[in-house]
């Protein structure tokens, strides 16, 4: 098994400020129409190049297969047979599977391989190999450079574009201006070719009834070779009414004219009416500072208190209520250092502020003290502050926390001590405590990442890990050490967890896979998932046996966890 590199705490950490430009285009609805930039085909005569357009202005782009040379034309299912026209240039002749085809004419090119020949005469074939996604919604993304380049080369760097949706039955969905698309994610973004895209349109959608929002994500999925591990997170999220939990849609899409795999469509975790509906602090102050760059104000950092480090921004005007809201991500130490405003524990935990970006001194003074406080007391032994004397309890939504507990320990997430945790905070009218959630980036969870440095093995079912304590600030282990934690956990467990999920895990891993089949196949040849396999075929067994595993290991850590915490329940 692979091993992984946990990432440590470390006490150096930089600032890094960035203004990006962009250029702004016209509000509204536009025609939609590319500029093809088709790759080329070589010929012992020198390039030719063809298109498909799949409608009267929109084109599609073939791919080059590097592992055979061959070439695929990857089609939405919607257009399965189907006339679409064909355009080729460079070439004087072109023959397919030996019928010759006169550029701009409509041929129906039906799934399977096809022989190309560029000359008459001449016995020199290509092959090109079509390929029809799933019945799923495709999303078309023209950047305004027709190149993904530069944004691919810096998750700082942005593009604006437009954007086409298609449902399943190929009729347009919305059509509109992109803002802003740019790279995002982590280790995925360093260590994978397969991108993960933020996109921000020019106005609110709602998008597949998951709400009005200008910010969507697409997610790749690029470390998971089954694509259903987020979905599937996410399912258990919801049977454990863990709220705020984002809402998603398989998608196809198609960046420039090039097919780029299969994507989740997902809710970005940020705060508004249809995503965090808490109050939107940072709105109230940008509307108090209407003249003022928030980023370009006076930035502290020092060290307050019992906090090892605290940072944020001297900004002059804010509400006279600052106990919320607030959407906070508990990060690694490296990434400290990329983020706005924050603060560093006692322990070294590194706090980060999703929301409001640009916090201010009273800001993060006031949110940075009461999470401290709550560490220290969380970390006592009889889960009572030395400092307030108040319990752990008095500081948290133990609700909250243990169904998100409960998430992380299931699916054995790698990330569950280290990064991707929010918690959030309602203003004191509502709550004084803070919760936990929205849950976020499940690709590295139910038996995906081998064996951690410390030596626990994250694809054996049996085993804790989030209770696990990895670094001194562990919040998750923290908290599982006192009891009645543990029994809050194992009521929700027994009551709403196990009897909802034991004997349905199969069907729930591959009724996803199900969904997606078409897509899928598109995705493994294009991105070369398995390259053990030769065949489409043998892909096709890997990838099942792949998610049969899932829903066997989520099946036997049912298992685990009911041994583990049934002593609980008659306690």
């Amino acid at each position: 098994m692979k091993e992984l590199k946990m990432r440590r705490n470390q006490k150096d950490f930089t600032r890094i400020t960035m203004l990006l430009f962009m250029t702004v285009l016209a509000v509204g609805i536009v025609k939609w129409s590319y500029t093809a930039n088709e790759p080329s085909i070589p010929t012992h005569n020198g390039e030719f190049e063809l298109s498909l357009w799949i409608t009267d202005n929109l084109c599609i782009n073939w791919w080059k297969n590097e592992a055979d040379n061959t070439y695929c034309f990857f089609i939405p299912n919607a257009f399965k047979n189907q006339k679409m026209r064909l355009t080729f240039s460079g070439i004087p002749y072109l023959a397919i599977d030996g019928k010759k085809i006169t550029s701009g004419s409509k041929y129906c090119l039906a799934q399977g391989t096809h022989s190309l020949i560029t000359e008459e005469n001449n016995n020199t074939a290509y092959t090109l190999t079509v390929w029809y996604t799933s019945g799923i919604p495709t999303f078309f993304v023209q950047t305004q450079s027709g190149s993904v380049k530069s944004i691919h080369s810096s998750k700082q760097l942005s593009e604006s574009g437009k954007i086409l949706i298609m449902d399943s039955r190929g009729r347009s969905y919305f059509e509109g201006i992109i803002d802003e698309i740019h790279c995002r994610g982590n280790s995925s973004f360093d260590k994978t070719e397969k991108k993960s895209y933020t996109i921000s349109l020019n106005k609110s959608m709602d998008l597949f009834e998951m709400g009005k929002a200008k910010k969507w994500l697409l997610i790749a999925n690029a470390f998971d070779d089954t694509l259903v591990r987020n979905a599937s997170a996410f399912f258990i999220a919801e049977l454990l009414k863990l709220p705020y939990t984002p809402k998603f849609q398989y998608v196809d899409v198609y960046i420039n004219g090039n097919f780029v795999g299969n994507y989740l469509l997902s809710e970005k975790v940020e705060i508004g009416k249809n995503r965090v509906n808490i109050r939107n602090l940072e709105k109230e102050v940008v509307s108090l500072n209407k003249n003022c760059n928030l980023a370009d104000t006076d930035f502290f950092m020092e060290q307050q208190g019992r906090l090892f480090s605290t940072k944020g921004y001297h900004i002059e005007k804010e509400p006279e209520d600052i106990s919320g809201g607030y959407l906070l991500e508990l990060e690694t130490s490296d990434r400290y250092g990329l983020e706005a405003s924050g603060f560093l524990t006692s322990r070294m935990q590194p706090v980060v502020f999703a929301s409001p970006k640009y916090a201010s001194y009273n800001q993060v003074s006031y949110i940075a003290g009461l999470y401290q406080d709550f560490e220290d007391a969380v970390f006592s032994a009889d889960g009572s502050s030395p400092y307030t004397g108040k319990m752990y309890y008095e500081y948290i939504d133990v609700d909250s926390f243990a169904r998100k507990y409960l998430l992380e320990e299931l699916v054995k997430n790698l990330d569950a001590s280290f990064t991707s945790q929010y918690i959030y905070k309602y203003d004191d009218s509502i709550s004084s405590k803070f919760y936990a959630g929205p849950c976020w980036d499940y690709d590295k969870s139910i038996a995906a990442s081998g064996i951690t440095e410390d030596g626990i093995n994250l694809n054996d079912p049996k085993g804790l890990y989030a209770a696990v304590q990895e670094k001194e600030s562990d919040i998750w282990y923290a908290l599982y050490q006192h009891k009645d934690f543990r029994k809050t956990v194992a009521a929700i467990f027994f009551k709403e967890l196990e009897p909802h999920l034991k004997n349905n895990c199969e069907k729930i891993f591959f009724e996803y896979s199900k969904n997606i089949r078409s897509s899928n196949d598109c995705n493994m040849i294009r991105w070369n998932t398995f390259p053990q396999a030769a065949t489409i075929d043998e892909k096709r067994i890997l990838y099942n046996t792949k998610v049969l595993e899932l829903a066997d290991f989520i099946d036997k850590r049912l298992d685990f966890l009911k041994s583990e915490w049934e002593a609980l329940q008659d306690d």
